[in-house]
């Protein structure tokens, strides 16, 4: 794990945020596959799905993270297989040399899991939009009525990029370690009250609590409060800074179940904080709560 702490970013540069009108030129130019990647929590009752087929981005495809996933693991939205991320994207007419942009219907809340599970498959154009709600008030055309079935398309993922992931097993030889722990910057998505250990988890059975040494940086803090679009670089800077996260240690990214993880995961990218690695920690506070030893888990 040493070489996971020293070695350099491997950032690509060249997938980024687009904003609404950013969107609108680059569809008009080339091909362009977007892909609603709306989800809500299990106590939302709210359906993403159902909400696609009343309105979506004009073409959009629905995407589902509870569908494409590991369905072996016994925790939720773990990444696929590349053989399962490939059917999926296939099966939604997706071709490996599209460019794909992704959105939600919240803003910024499930769209980013999506951004980040694209990057992880080695997608080589690849954008998050910021945001569909921005989108709609700036008057931009939307799609009604009962979508069109995409025609399928022979897709193959290149593979995962595993320098942007961290397992279990990784992050808990770490924090075996305090010295070694201390190496890195860890920031948990979830509200504080849940990292504290002062309100329940919204997944029955499972305690509170947080990784030894994490940071709590709940994932609206690096929204703007109204618009739900990312902060300005600067603004995500300090949010960041007041937590201790200054881009000189590698950053791991955790919440609850993966997905607002990627919240976060983002706005460090937009931050400019990407000389060391970031890595998301997939099975997050879901797995880590029950694989973990009392040790490693901390209620404040």
């Amino acid at each position: 794990m040493l070489s996971f702490i020293r070695r350099s970013s491997t950032l690509a540069t060249s997938r980024g945020l687009l904003s609404p009108a950013e969107f609108v030129k680059l569809r008009a130019g080339q091909r362009v596959v977007a892909l609603d990647a709306t989800w809500y929590l299990p106590n939302a009752g709210r359906d993403g799905r159902a909400e696609f087929a009343q309105e979506r981005l004009p073409g959009a495809r629905f995407f589902d993270i509870d569908a494409v996933k590991d369905t072996e693991s016994p925790y939720p939205h773990m990444l696929p297989s590349t053989a399962t991320f490939s059917a999926a994207m296939g099966a939604l007419g997706v071709r490996a040399d599209d460019t794909v942009v992704v959105y939600d219907k919240q803003g910024n809340f499930s769209a980013p899991r999506l951004f980040w599970t694209l990057k992880v498959f080695q997608h080589p154009s690849v954008y998050l939009l910021d945001n569909y709600p921005a989108y709609k008030a700036a008057g931009y055309e939307v799609e009604t009525g009962t979508p069109a079935e995409p025609a399928p398309e022979t897709y193959t993922a290149v593979g995962r990029d595993d320098d942007l992931v961290i397992s279990f097993e990784d992050l808990a030889s770490i924090v075996r370690e305090p010295l070694l722990r201390r190496q890195l910057a860890m920031v948990d998505a979830r509200p504080q009250a849940r990292w504290a250990g002062a309100a329940p988890e919204p997944r029955p059975g499972l305690p509170s609590g947080h990784v030894p040494d994490s940071q709590s940086v709940p994932f609206t803090d690096v929204l703007d409060p109204e618009t739900k679009q990312f902060l300005p670089a600067a603004e995500l800077r300090r949010v960041f800074a007041a937590r201790g996260v200054d881009g000189s240690r590698p950053v791991v990214a955790m919440c609850g179940t993966g997905v607002t993880a990627c919240i976060l995961e983002t706005a460090l990218i937009k931050a400019g904080l990407t000389d060391k690695p970031i890595v998301v920690y997939d099975g997050s506070w879901t797995e880590w709560a029950q694989r973990a030893p009392s040790a490693h888990i901390v209620s404040e």
